[in-house]
């Protein structure tokens, strides 16, 4: 049977890019390095921390719905397809206009349909979708105390211990393939167990469960960046303290940050909790990764945030933080009118009679294999 989508939830993903925007214009613009206003620079850094659940709230909702869908082979071609695509078109319209010189193994590796090393996202994620109905098998077969004792136990392993020991003892930087599981399997949880039915939840109203989860949001970020802010000042008093001081620090903006999981957790439930269901929103939802696909791109990277002026030298003044949000914006529109076009171009080519006959001799030789 097919899963029913809740808007809420692709409206999570929407919001989810929008985040990743911003988050990419202040960390690869460099707006706070170049912030001398520190009012400003406050802002900046409090928008940075609450933007953190991106990536942690995409990846739940794939455990969300994964743990119930069976794998299909085609979702892996639609993101290689796409992946390839705006790897040459960027590649080629850069080139034509001359505003990038690479040499010849560059375009060819470029050029390479199967390149998922340009996107770290996207290599986790293909990953984890392949090995999906692996882990379901698993997820499916345990009961509840067992699936949350396994999540007490990874959250120890992959996300305080290397918060504690700075990736000393065993390192997670929330950008590896087992933080991507482990969220996925939070998802997975979530849907079998939803956790508004729980002990502690199943009296509230849905009201007041959604300020819980807003205030666990926040509270979340509140600490997070507290300890960020402040672990300086850890740094010379002695041996001890500044081995934690530096801990706290490198671990403050990462994914697999204790406050970030939660973080996330509590962003992905407080929008669950809302009942939406639009067209509009799923079309819209299902731009976003053509969005992330063109704004992060390896060469659109390097020249989009001077282009746009964001990385553009010091910044002193308060309007400088309503110009990134328009920035934000207008990023996130004209790469979803393109990854629109992109799609309406792809579909034209699916349904073409050659489209067909290769597809019907692939799987047909794939399934004799």
């Amino acid at each position: 049977m097919k899963n029913k989508r809740n808007s809420s939830y692709e409206l999570m993903r929407i919001i989810s890019m929008f985040l990743i925007i911003i988050y990419h214009i202040i960390v690869h613009g460099k707006v706070i390095e170049n912030c001398n206003n520190e009012g400003l620079k406050i802002i900046f850094e409090i928008v940075l921390f609450m933007t953190l659940v991106h990536v942690n709230s995409f990846v739940l909702v794939t455990g969300y719905y994964q743990i119930d869908s069976s794998f299909k082979q085609k979702k892996i071609w639609a993101l290689l397809n796409a992946s390839w695509f705006y790897r040459l078109i960027i590649m080629g319209i850069l080139l034509c206009i001359d505003i990038i010189s690479i040499d010849k193994l560059t375009i060819i590796r470029e050029g390479f349909p199967i390149n998922i090393n340009e996107y770290w996202f996207l290599k986790n994620y293909i990953i984890l979708y392949c090995i999906s109905p692996f882990i379901n098998k698993a997820l499916i077969n345990f009961d509840k105390k067992t699936f949350k004792s396994l999540l007490i136990v990874l959250f120890i392993i992959l996300s305080i211990i290397p918060a504690i020991t700075g990736g000393l003892f065993f390192d997670n930087n929330g950008l590896t393939l087992y933080q991507f599981i482990y969220m996925y399997m939070i998802g997975a949880y979530l849907k079998k167990y939803p956790l508004n039915k729980s002990y502690l939840f199943k009296r509230a109203s849905n009201n007041k469960y959604k300020i819980y989860m807003i205030s666990i949001f926040l509270i979340c970020v509140f600490l997070n960046y507290t300890l960020y802010k402040y672990s300086d000042s850890l740094l010379n008093v002695n041996t001890i303290t500044e081995d934690i001081g530096r801990n706290i620090h490198r671990t403050g903006l990462l994914y697999s940050n204790p406050y970030v999981i939660i973080q996330s957790v509590a962003f992905f439930l407080y929008i669950g909790a809302h009942t939406i269901n639009s067209s509009i929103i799923n079309k819209l939802a299902s731009l976003s990764f053509g969005i992330y696909l063109i704004h992060d791109n390896n060469f659109m990277r390097d020249l989009l945030y001077k282009w746009l002026k964001i990385d553009n030298g010091n910044i002193y003044s308060y309007k400088f933080f309503v110009y990134v949000l328009t920035v934000s914006i207008i990023i996130f529109i004209v790469c979803a009118i393109i990854e629109f076009l992109r799609q309406l171009l792809f579909k034209f080519i699916y349904n073409l009679k050659l489209s067909k006959k290769i597809r019907e001799k692939y799987y047909n030789y794939i399934s004799q294999i």
